[in-house]
């Protein structure tokens, strides 16, 4: 059974199951801030906003983007996704189907992370989405909006690299997922890769060690202020990170006993 063949199974997989459905949760309390920032419920304030205190729609945007990736929500329910999908069939032993059809193990762990990684980036695209189509619902008529999509503070590609490298970053943390795994019981997997994302977010944001200035993040955060530095060199660093976690994730998988 060839990759493919094996991703638009785990696809179709993973949408069935219930606890992809979190995933969503992102959307839906964008659209209940928006509505509480429009009748003065909430107030949001920072640099996304314009010399005259309102949003364009490409400010808004970048800032919930900001909000979101700060208080490291996406990270939260894509570990937890990926810990009692991957975690849970290899510690309850439904995996054991898949393997006796492919024969090489390796070939079900890249299949995976890739049908992940595919309904982790609709996922965003439904959230930056709903956050445009919440501006122009909620804000851009409000007191907080200007009605208008360009922003004078940032280009939209720096908007859309700025997600980019939030999305490599969590996958490099839903690889970190998946290697331990193949160990520990689900739960134990949650916790075990969500303390060390908050730990290399901290590290990150504090700017502890001058390599870290070339992860993903960190230039995620530098998009979001306005500044494009380091994009390539974290762009290669990250997938590179995310290659050698998923080769020995691979290696160590067909080593562990599938009861």
């Amino acid at each position: 059974m060839e990759i493919w063949t094996i991703y638009k199974m785990e696809i179709l997989k993973t949408l069935k199951r219930k606890n992809s459905l979190i995933l969503l949760i992102p959307s839906i309390l964008v659209v209940i801030m928006s509505f509480a920032l429009s009748t003065g419920g909430l107030t949001l304030t920072g640099d996304g906003l314009t010399e005259n205190s309102q949003f364009a729609c490409l400010d808004f945007i970048n800032t919930l983007w900001a909000f979101f990736s700060m208080l490291g929500i996406w990270g939260i329910l894509l570990i937890l996704v990926a810990a009692f999908q991957f975690s849970g069939e290899v510690s309850s032993g439904q995996i054991k189907m898949t393997l006796l059809r492919v024969g090489k193990r390796g070939r079900v762990i890249v299949a995976k992370f890739l049908a992940l990684m595919t309904v982790t980036a609709c996922a965003f695209i439904l959230f930056t989405l709903v956050i445009a189509g919440s501006y122009y619902l909620f804000i851009a008529e409000s007191s907080i909006g200007n009605g208008h999509f360009q922003s004078g503070m940032i280009e939209l590609p720096e908007v859309l690299a700025s997600i980019l490298f939030i999305f490599l970053h969590l996958s490099l943390f839903m690889a970190v997922t998946f290697l331990a795994g193949l160990y520990l019981s689900p739960f134990t997997t949650f916790v075990t890769a969500l303390i060390g994302m908050f730990i290399v977010n901290y590290l990150i944001g504090a700017n502890t060690f001058s390599f870290l200035k070339y992860s993903a993040l960190s230039v995620s955060n530098n998009l979001i202020a306005g500044k494009a530095e380091h994009l390539l060199p974290a762009l290669l660093s990250t997938l590179a990170i995310i290659s050698l976690f998923l080769a020995l994730a691979s290696l160590l998988f067909k080593r562990v006993d599938i009861k």
